[in-house]
């Protein structure tokens, strides 16, 4: 007995590692699901301690004021902002390209988010959180579609300087990023932020299956209509006519 206690006293985490696998294997083995999700021997729903329900209720109530305390716009600064709405129809694709900043622009230390500095090329508004000022109005993913819903943007099928894309909808945030020009297939030069974290860039990047938009106002310049061919003259045989 004494020797099976040293052993115990001298392996006490592979004893305990061991005793959990068993106890796991146990529960896999022999043990019912029950109607709430949980794994109990006997199949009745697992008896949860009162203070282990309140300590996930207030678990839950602190990632939903987490959520709203970081969400990107708030109700102020919407207020402050709601006369522009609607005027991007207004806007040329020049006045997007002109407010581009220096490469390393870091808003005087207040930082820049993709989504705010492409919203802020877009439509001159620089601040859309007094909470969080590096903050745009919506993720990446969907500055696109702001810009239709809110500024009278459209989406354009082949992106020209001055657009303005969004990209990874499969993803959280997304991207956004002003176009400059091609760089292949499916590459572009772009403008953007936080490709060097939170400051603007000028880069080279994929940005397959990105939607693109332009100012409501904008028309592509028509293509050229090419001068009439002239009729080559018939050769000269030497006969006369």
């Amino acid at each position: 007995m004494n020797k099976v206690l040293k052993f115990i006293e001298n392996h006490i985490a592979f004893t305990i590692w061991l005793g959990v696998v068993i106890l796991s294997l146990a529960f896999i083995i022999f043990g019912s699901k029950a109607e709430n999700g949980s794994i109990t021997l006997d199949g009745k729903p697992a008896n949860i301690k009162e203070y282990t329900e309140k300590f996930i209720e207030n678990a839950d109530a602190a990632l939903y004021r987490i959520m709203n305390e970081n969400a990107p716009t708030d109700e102020e600064t919407i207020e402050k902002n709601k006369d522009l709405t609607g005027k991007g129809g207004s806007v040329t694709l020049e006045t997007v390209i002109a407010r581009r900043l220096p490469d390393g622009n870091n808003d005087g230390g207040r930082g820049w988010q993709c989504s705010k500095y492409t919203a802020y090329l877009a439509t001159g508004i620089s601040e859309y959180s007094s909470s969080h000022p590096d903050y745009g109005p919506v993720n990446g993913k969907d500055i696109a579609k702001y810009l239709v819903d809110n500024f009278g943007w459209k989406y354009i099928d082949k992106p020209i300087e001055g657009a303005i894309g969004s990209g990874g909808f499969n993803t959280l945030y997304g991207h956004t990023a002003m176009f400059l020009y091609s760089t292949g297939a499916k590459t572009a030069m772009v403008n953007d932020a936080n490709f060097v974290p939170l400051k603007v860039a000028t880069h080279s990047m994929d940005v397959t299956d990105w939607v693109w938009v332009v100012p409501g106002d904008y028309e592509p310049t028509p293509e050229p209509i090419p001068d009439p061919i002239p009729v080559p003259a018939a050769p000269d045989t030497g006969m006369a006519k």
